[in-house]
């Protein structure tokens, strides 16, 4: 268990993210695989916590220009992004760590510059929406297939497909655990976003929303 002078912050999320995803040599799957683990070394409260701050970013980043950068990354091919896929991109983006994430709203157009080591990486990630629940069942030693009021999380990659959760605990506890203000305050102040992040899009008007990522991706 992680002292108690360890507490979650804003900065300790995103360092988490980042420095799981450094050892999982930039690999997602194996990313999320060490994030549960480290994740799960902290007190519960410092869990729910990290979930929360999770929550507040993905609400930001819910932003029509940035779901028009979304919707050509995935391609023509790929017939763009659903409501269901943004929230797997959101969810991709936080995973990418805080740069990415604070450029990405300020100007959606930047995530052409992200460094994307691999070919086959595909801008969703599932795993990283119910990664708390699954940090937060590892830490309560919930992962016992058939036992009543428990249920298996489906895993991907490298993921334990044995954790289970206990979905009565970890919800009871996520709906009564809320954020202050000043703490809500102190992630959302440091988020800029672009001038016209509301900007209404369909397919006809695109390539002038995200000239950049239009260029490379549909």
């Amino acid at each position: 268990m992680i002292g108690q002078d360890d507490i979650m912050d804003k900065n300790e999320f995103w360092k988490l993210i980042q420095d799981a995803y450094k050892e999982a040599n930039w690999e997602t799957d194996k990313q999320m695989e060490l994030l549960v683990d480290k994740l799960a070394n902290y007190s519960q409260e410092d869990i729910l916590k990290f979930g929360k701050i999770y929550e507040i970013y993905d609400k930001e980043a819910n932003q029509s220009k940035l779901h028009a950068a979304a919707y050509v990354m995935n391609g023509a091919v790929n017939g763009g992004c659903s409501t269901q896929c943004f929230k797997y991109f959101r969810a991709w983006l936080i995973s990418r760590g805080e740069d990415a994430y604070l450029n990405a709203l300020k100007d959606p157009d930047s995530l052409i510059d992200l460094d994307i080591p691999y070919d086959n990486d595909y801008f969703e990630n599932e795993f990283m929406v119910s990664l708390t629940q699954s940090a937060f069942n590892k830490s309560i030693g919930a992962g016992t297939e058939g036992v009543e009021g428990v249920e298996c999380v489906e895993g991907i990659g490298g993921i334990d497909d044995s954790i289970a959760v206990d979905l009565d605990t970890y919800y009871e506890k996520m709906h009564l655990f809320e954020l202050t203000d000043d703490e809500i305050q102190n992630i959302v102040g440091d988020i800029s976003f672009d001038d016209d992040i509301g900007i209404k899009w369909n397919e006809e008007n695109l390539e002038s929303i995200v000239p950049k990522l239009y260029a490379q991706y549909w």
